[in-house]
């Protein structure tokens, strides 16, 4: 895996992990902090965050097994994508940003979660297309401008590599 993928996706997991505590600059289209209604969802935000995937992961199943609002459902399936991205279980991963995207699809975390997916398989035109929609979303997101220079900058490499061993 190159370099400049394994910087994207820490930056997808760490960005990711935060998506549970939302904050006004990076979700425009709402506020929700998850807290003592589900500390399950909270501490498994809290591991991924500290890039416990294990224990992120494991928290986080739990916690869904409760009752859940769909805007926090759908912060803690992009918090499993991450989870399962930093793990190198990418089917789970896919089907977890899949799972949140179609809860809201107005969750930009989920959006730059999933590129990071495409991103480990080197996929690197549906990542572009899935971090540029998160940017319509939170257009002002660090995050999600920070992985579209990394993407680029991949595809790149990728595209010089092929073309290297073409004239081999």
């Amino acid at each position: 895996m190159l370099v400049l993928a394994r910087a994207f996706l820490g930056m997808a997991v760490a960005a990711v992990a935060v998506a549970s505590v939302a904050r006004a600059d990076d979700r425009p289209m709402s506020s929700t902090t998850l807290g003592n209604e589900n500390p399950q969802l909270a501490d498994g935000a809290t591991a991924l965050e500290a890039g416990r995937a294990e224990d992120g992961v494991r928290l986080t199943l739990e916690g869904l097994k409760q009752p859940t609002p769909p805007d926090i459902a759908a912060a803690a399936h992009a918090n499993l994508c991450a989870g399962y991205v930093l793990l190198k279980r990418l089917d789970e991963a896919l089907a977890h940003c899949n799972t949140a995207i179609a809860i809201d699809p107005n969750n930009w975390h989920a959006y730059n979660n999933r590129a990071a997916v495409f991103s480990a398989r080197s996929l690197y035109d549906e990542a572009i297309t899935d971090v540029r929609m998160g940017l319509k979303l939170a257009p002002n997101s660090a995050t999600l401008h920070k992985s579209l220079q990394i993407l680029f900058q991949n595809q790149k490499l990728q595209r010089s590599r092929s073309r290297s061993g073409s004239h081999a």
